[in-house]
């Protein structure tokens, strides 16, 4: 797909779920946050969800070998 294509449809992702979105060039990065980890764990996946279902709807994948996450604390464990 042509960059202005994929601009052109990755554009509304942002609009698709809760997460906060960086979109930079070809790199889509998805934020969110909140004090409780359970509660972060549960709301993570309810937004991933959202966002299989805006991606299947355009017929985007995602590259699972590209793709990782992090989990950041300011406590020390």
């Amino acid at each position: 797909m042509g960059p202005l294509l994929f601009l052109i449809n990755v554009n509304d992702l942002p609009c698709a779920s809760s997460f906060r979105t960086t979109l930079f060039a070809n790199d889509t990065s998805l934020h969110l946050s909140h004090k409780d980890i359970n509660t972060l764990q549960l709301n993570v996946q309810n937004e991933l969800d959202k966002v299989h279902t805006w991606m299947r709807s355009d017929r985007l994948s995602i590259n699972y070998n590209k793709t990782a996450y992090m989990i950041l604390t300011a406590t020390r464990s």
